[in-house]
């Protein structure tokens, strides 16, 4: 009759001893983080506590290298403004504006045009615009070029307030329907309203070279061409 009353009591006991562990582990706190962790995540809940100071994600014993690092800085005369290495801050690096039916790229030839590279890139933007809606011309498009065809390069000038006043060509491509095709789109396309004034020649005015090299690219009917295109725009 003992062992019969002592079983349930032992039971009881032991259930009460679990429900008290679970208890007192539910109250624990977490164990600290270890020594080496580094700084813990903290939680904001009032964002006014937030310092509008920059942070340098980078900040280290051997900092990471700054943007534009080893491109031209301000202690050069032709200095190019510091960055990311782009066609607009590195001269000779292209940009890609064509497609996979017409390949193209533009480029800033020289570090003032890279200086100024708002002025140089619209009025870029639009001699490419003018030359891809002449080269898909019936005269142009039926155009097979020589394998051995030169850049042509043409010099152009702006007077002080922007307008074209002499378009010059400094050398032929080697087909004269290439060459006038040139000159017929940078009179068209080159112009800009209230140029930077510290872009202006000692002359004053502005000048411009334009160097364009094409070949052609593909047909569909053996008759008409698609071109690759790639355009280049420097100041002096």
């Amino acid at each position: 009759m003992i062992r019969a009353r002592w079983k349930p009591f032992l039971s009881a006991a032991l259930f009460a001893v679990a429900i008290c562990a679970a208890g007192c582990a539910a109250d624990d706190k977490p164990p600290p983080a270890a020594p080496d962790a580094g700084p813990q995540p903290k939680l904001l809940s009032d964002l006014s506590s937030v310092s509008d100071a920059p942070i340098n994600p980078f900040a280290a014993a051997q900092p990471a290298p700054a943007r534009g690092e080893g491109l031209l800085h301000d202690s050069s005369p032709d200095a190019v403004i510091a960055g990311p290495r782009t066609n607009q801050v590195d001269p000779g690096i292209s940009r890609v504006v064509g497609n996979e039916a017409n390949p193209g790229t533009v480029r800033l030839l020289n570090t003032k045009a890279a200086q100024f590279g708002d002025f140089s890139e619209v009025i870029l933007d639009r001699i490419y615009g003018s030359l891809i809606e002449a080269e898909r011309s019936e005269e142009i498009s039926r155009t097979k070029l020589p394998t051995d065809i030169k850049a042509v390069i043409i010099t152009a000038i702006l007077d002080k307030s922007g307008k074209l006043t002499e378009l010059i060509l400094e050398q032929h491509s080697g087909k004269a329907r290439i060459d006038q095709m040139m000159l017929a789109v940078c009179k068209k396309s080159i112009w800009y309203e209230n140029p930077p004034a510290a872009a202006i020649s000692d002359d004053g005015t502005y000048k411009l070279t334009i160097k364009l090299k094409m070949e052609n690219y593909a047909s569909s009917d053996e008759h008409h061409w698609s071109f690759i295109t790639d355009l280049g725009l420097g100041i002096s």
